[in-house]
């Protein structure tokens, strides 16, 4: 997921029943309409296309809709384009998966409108009639002047209609002079067709004279120019010269609609083929089961974002402009370099065998290496992590075939970057990236089918008695066996999910302490919430507003910030929750003495306690330094006036020393084991739930002394 999020292109994916299944954050930046609406996953696209202005700044009228309903329907995979309500255009191109769904991807074309646009103006300033058609001679642009000439025979000049039926009927409405007879249009075609290229005299019957010429570009589309002959008739010496000019105009436009129509499928950065030109030719390899062996690879630039902080973005394009360079020249012609992603590219090798491509993605590696990229004074030395799959295997699709080199790719990253990898499932860490990366799955129907419960496990005080109890996860799977936190947490916080589990812990915590206030007995449950979800933007929008919708549930909300050791902007955290804590919220630090900055986090975040983590309980007793660390705690909590909890209490031996130390409060098996949230919600007493024998309860200072 990381690698949909770092793409250029807004991405999507919906089900079979045409529901959203998950999409990256720059499809939010292209449609911030639909922001508003919270969690996007689950809705239809009926329903998101339905937002008013939501994706144009056109009239989104039923006829819209409708129009849009149906391409979608159709995800044939041709590309159209539609209008942006920020005045930018995005070109959609919409595929079936083989299970019904449907992948929309939606690439920024604004640059590409904008050079239209100046074809447009340019094509409508000049005095002459222009036309495009494409391969099938149908016509796709036309300017004013070419319209104005036939529709003054009342003729138009429609896309889509082609240019031998429109010449045929301006010749029955008495365009052209008696001479021009009926085969003219044929004929004309005809001659192009042969040549590529004709021009042609045409008499009007006004009296004018039109010069028609037809002129085939690489694409196979064909530019057509209607000049007016009339004066160059008049004075022939002067037309040796304007044919020149006029021929020069031709190719110059030619050239320009040439560079259009390559734009779709070029990388306008680097001038490389993009994701679209990628799939295409490798929908072709797969169609026609050639060439015998082809090979993919995912190429990501190792630590790039440091690039992209010390010299700034226009700078770190300049590098990735010369690195585009510094790979192709590496490869054969007909090897594939394109570029897919920021600082992702693809390559596809064809008819090589696995040592000569082993081989060339290694010598990539080892070039880019040992070639120092300078800009703006400064030299980078970069490194690449190569992800390398066989086409000509199991993989029957091209999403496919771009998974498994993901995959790999990710192996190659997380076993120290700087290597290539190749997509081999009996490789333990291929098959373990594999099976995490299946999580995506797992969890997307974990919110769909509704397969996510919350435990409450007790925090007691000083004489055992319930004081709130903290949420936990769990994720329950087909067979109906719960999934602990372990099994499917990582792959999440790696797959980018974290931020949506988060707020589905929210908004069902909320609930819970609503309930607990309506039973008066001022416990409260606290919601565990990485810090990387409270640096989110979207996220503190999300939870602000949820405590707006339940006033007054601060007295039994309560969060414990999770992930610590990962902060990469504590300035950030430590501002909303300081405005968490000025609504009335308590804050915890957890895994507190897990980690290397576990003081640094307490130093710097504004918090109301910590939460000491479980290793450091269970190993008290026999560890000098946990029970050095537990005395440190103990200490600084009660000279800041922080609340301390001591997680992980499993045994009386393990209590009885605690409370010789000075800790109040605790939690673990010894007291209460985690108990589905709507079952303990049922008991008539919360205290039920509770161990009923005799636990030591003596002072904590007389114990001490």
């Amino acid at each position: 997921m990381a690698a949909v999020d770092a793409m250029a292109d807004g991405f999507a994916l919906f089900d079979a029943q045409d529901r959203l299944v998950a999409h990256n954050r720059r499809f939010l930046e292209l449609f911030p309409l639909l922001e508003p609406l919270g969690d996007l996953h689950g809705l239809s696209f009926f329903a998101l296309a339905s937002v008013p202005d939501g994706a144009s700044h056109e009239p989104r009228g039923d006829d819209a809709i409708a129009e849009r309903m149906r391409r979608h329907a159709a995800a044939d995979g041709e590309p159209f384009d539609i209008p942006l309500q920020t005045g930018g255009w995005v070109q959609v191109r919409e595929n079936r998966t083989p299970d019904g769904g449907t992948i929309c991807v939606w690439s920024d074309i604004t640059r590409l409108k904008a050079a239209e646009a100046q074809l447009l103006e340019a094509i409508d300033g000049v005095g002459e009639g222009f036309v495009l058609l494409d391969t099938d001679e149908r016509i796709l642009l036309a300017n004013d002047g070419m319209r104005r000439r036939f529709a003054e025979a009342g003729v138009e000049i429609a896309v889509g209609g082609t240019l031998s039926e429109r010449i045929a009927e301006a010749r029955r409405r008495g365009m052209f002079a008696d001479e021009v007879d009926a085969a003219f249009a044929d004929t004309f075609l005809t001659q192009f067709r042969e040549t590529g290229e004709q021009r042609v005299e045409v008499p009007l019957r006004d009296g004018h004279w039109m010069l028609a010429s037809l002129r085939r570009i690489g694409t196979g589309c064909a530019v057509g120019i209607w000049t007016d002959l009339t004066a160059q008739k008049r004075r022939e010496s002067e037309l040796i010269t304007m044919r020149e000019q006029l021929r020069q105009q031709s190719e110059a436009l030619a050239e320009f609609a040439r560079l259009v129509a390559l734009q779709a499928r070029s990388d306008l950065l680097t001038g490389l083929p993009n994701r679209f030109a990628l799939e295409e030719r490798l929908n072709q390899y797969l169609r026609d089961g050639e060439p015998r062996s082809l090979w993919v690879g995912m190429i990501d630039i190792d630590h790039f974002k440091g690039v992209n902080d010390a010299v700034g973005h226009a700078a770190a394009d300049e590098v990735l402009r010369e690195l585009s360079h510094v790979l192709r020249a590496q490869l054969r012609s007909d090897d594939m370099l394109a570029r897919v992603g920021g600082d992702e590219f693809a390559l596809v090798l064809s008819n090589i065998e696995e040592s000569d491509a082993l081989r060339i993605a290694r010598r990539l590696n080892t070039t880019v290496r040992e070639s120092p990229f300078h800009v703006s004074g400064r030299a980078f030395t970069l490194g690449l992590s190569i992800g390398l799959v066989r086409g000509n295997g199991n993989a029957k699709t091209v999403s496919s075939l771009i998974a498994a080199a993901d995959t790999a790719c990710y192996v190659a990253k997380e076993s120290g970057r700087d290597r290539v990898q190749l997509y081999d499932l009996g490789d333990p860490k291929v098959s373990n990236t594999r099976q995490r990366l299946s999580w995506a799955e797992r969890i997307r129907l974990g919110f769909e089918l509704g397969r996510f419960h919350l435990h409450l496990q007790a925090i007691v005080d000083a004489d055992l008695q319930p004081l709130g109890y903290e949420a936990l996860i769990r994720l329950v799977d087909e067979n109906g066996t719960y999934c602990q936190p372990a099994e499917f947490l990582p792959a999440a916080q790696r797959l980018g999910l974290m931020g949506r589990i988060d707020s589905w812990v929210c908004r069902h915590v909320m609930d819970l302490a609503i309930h607990l206030i309506e039973r008066g007995a001022g416990h409260y449950v606290s919601a565990n919430i990485g810090a990387r979800s409270l640096t989110d933007p979207a996220f503190q929008r999300s939870l602000m507003d949820l405590l707006d919708l339940h006033p007054g549930v601060e007295s039994a909300f309560r969060i414990e910030v999770t992930e610590s050791e990962g902060i990469e902007d504590i300035a950030e955290i430590a501002r909303f929750l300081s405005d968490l804590r000025g609504r009335g919220i308590y804050v915890y630090l957890d895994d507190f003495g897990n980690g290397y900055n576990s003081f640094e986090a307490l130093k710097r975040l504004p918090v109301d306690g910590i939460k000491i983590d479980w290793s450091v309980t269970r190993d008290l007793l026999s560890d000098p330094i946990d029970k050095a660390l537990m005395m440190a705690a103990i200490s600084i909590a009660r000279s800041l006036g922080l609340e301390l909890v001591a997680e992980g209490v499993e045994e009386e031996i393990q209590l009885t020393k605690l409370r010789e130390l000075g800790a109040m409060m605790y939690q673990g098996f010894l007291f209460h084991r985690p108990t589905d949230a709507q079952d303990l919600l049922a008991k008539g007493s919360l205290a039920e739930d509770l161990p009923t024998k005799d636990l030591p309860t003596e002072d904590p200072l007389a114990a001490h002394q």
